[in-house]
């Protein structure tokens, strides 16, 4: 690994002028710009990466940034963590990513957050509680969370749910749809979709039934057909395509025997056979703005609400 004095004997100058010069601190002791630009351009050159654990010490900021998933599963997580990668390669931030696997939040681990004395924090995905999160409390960094909480430890982004259902239950009216079962599961997002969907499907005279799915589709399908509803409405996309395939095991097919709609707008949504009719959030925007946030060296305890846009495809 290169370090400042290896840049200092390379160009002929002392380790110290290369220290101000990589912290920042060159204009204000009136350093050449000419002389910055060189030792600028060498570090570049010679991939320079200053040591977090000093800069710490120096009362530097580390310019790294952690980043929380609640699912290595989720078919979201790649395009999120690339937008994020591209923002701090932009901004020339550093991410450190830790997770669990299927919500298993019991098994965090947060040791690189401290470790490397993250400036910011951002979580991806929705949850109930932070119990991980106690180590790092007493740091009061910039945190942002992309999906719902029950508790809140910093600024929110997450989809209007009650605007976001309001578009797909008018879509539901406009093709006909007169019954619908809905299919959710027990995540909190789903109960706050849920919600929604009972206070509009009511306002529009829809009939409708609920039914919990935690695991086992076919089942719950079996009880749905049932009631020979018009259109099917999930929580989310992976439960909409697991809805699709499971009808088709059953005889049935979408959407001729029944419509179904989805949440979310995940990459294979589009190319699903049928393709899925789904809610886009705008996600890009949300990354962009949480990457603002956790950068903001502010703790803001505000909630930054999205409409999603509806997306009709071949389901519905």
């Amino acid at each position: 690994m290169v370090t400042q004095k290896d840049i200092a004997t390379k160009l002929g100058v002392s380790i110290s002028l290369v220290s101000r010069v990589l912290s920042g601190k060159a204009r204000d002791i009136g350093i050449a710009e000419e002389t910055i630009k060189m030792i600028e351009d060498a570090a570049r050159e010679a991939n320079y990466v200053p040591n977090s654990a000093a800069l710490n010490l120096k009362g530097v900021k580390t310019r790294t940034l952690g980043v929380v998933t609640y699912d290595f599963e989720d078919p979201y997580l790649g395009f999120i963590l690339a937008q994020l990668q591209k923002i701090a390669h932009e901004k020339r931030y550093s991410l450190i990513l830790t997770g669990a696997y299927r919500r298993d939040s019991e098994h965090l681990d947060i040791t690189p957050f401290i470790k490397h004395n993250i400036e910011g924090l951002i979580i991806v995905g929705s949850d109930r509680q932070k119990s991980w999160y106690e180590p790092l409390s007493a740091k009061k960094i910039s945190t942002v969370q992309i999906g719902f909480t029950n508790e809140k430890i910093g600024a929110v982004l997450c989809p209007d749910a009650a605007k976001s259902v309001s578009l797909a239950v008018k879509h539901v009216q406009s093709v006909g749809a007169q019954k619908a079962s809905l299919l959710f599961n027990s995540t909190l997002s789903h109960e706050i979709y849920l919600k929604s969907y009972e206070k509009e499907l009511k306002k529009a005279g829809i009939k409708y039934q609920v039914h919990r799915c935690e695991s086992d589709v076919e089942s719950a399908l079996k009880e749905i057909l049932k009631e020979q509803p018009d259109v099917l409405i999930t929580g989310d996309d992976l439960l909409a395509v697991s809805a699709v395939r499971g009808l088709h095991n059953l005889g049935k097919s979408v959407p001729s025997d029944i419509k179904i709609i989805g949440f979310d707008n995940i990459p294979i949504a589009q190319n699903f056979i049928p393709s899925l009719t789904t809610l886009a959030p705008p996600l890009e925007e949300m990354i962009s703005q949480a990457f603002e946030i956790a950068t903001s060296h502010k703790v803001s305890h505000k909630t930054y609400l999205f409409i999603p846009e509806l997306i009709s495809r071949e389901s519905c």
